[in-house]
């Protein structure tokens, strides 16, 4: 995972555009998934992820602070996948971090609020897939590979040149990068909420 090492914990801002900044959804719960478990499918969003439910379209949000077990079954379901791996760094701003990591390039990340507690969902970043697996999205359709161009017919952006490269942020806290300045350049790597960034 590219890891990065400034920690940031973003909060969502209400916006007056008409474009996508975030979603309004039900809460994720047990009985919301175990219903139908094999029409979820998984949407990104800032401050949280989805489950989209494929034949109705409908949604519910997985919310911060879900804990780890819980939400790494969950995924483990909707996914289809088993989680590849769950590793420690202890080297961020924020303290120790625990990364559970999907072959799709979804890696989830937990925190504990308080020393030998349990450890909660507080941030998602996404790298590329391995091998020919569908890259995770937005409802909108924004995942890597995207051009900046279609994010921006979709979400109102600001680009600045950082050491990580030409990052990109949306006033309700979904960031990323682009491989370059141009409406042609390409989302690389995606992440909202709690992040561990090496600047």
């Amino acid at each position: 995972m590219d890891t990065l090492k400034e920690t940031t914990v973003i909060q969502t801002q209400p916006v007056s555009s008409g474009k996508v900044e975030k979603e309004n959804n039900n809460v994720a719960d047990e009985h919301s998934l175990s219903e139908n478990i094999n029409q979820q499918s998984l949407a990104l969003t800032s401050n949280a992820l989805q489950l989209v439910n494929q034949q109705s379209g409908s949604t519910n949000e997985i919310n911060f602070g879900m804990p780890l077990e819980q939400m790494v079954e969950m995924l483990n379901k909707v996914l289809q996948n088993k989680v590849s791996s769950i590793q420690v760094n202890s080297e961020c701003g924020a303290g120790p971090l625990k990364m559970a990591s999907w072959s799709n390039g979804l890696i989830v990340v937990f925190q504990q609020k308080k020393a030998n507690t349990e450890w909660q969902f507080a941030g998602w970043f996404l790298n590329a897939p391995s091998g020919r697996l569908k890259p995770l999205t937005t409802m909108a359709g924004i995942g890597i590979g995207s051009t900046r161009s279609k994010m921006e017919s979709t979400y109102t952006i600001k680009v600045s040149k950082t050491s990580l490269g030409h990052e990109f942020s949306t006033s309700s806290g979904l960031y990323g990068i682009l491989n370059g300045p141009g409406k042609n350049a390409k989302i690389t790597n995606m992440w909202s909420g709690l992040s561990c960034n090496f600047r």
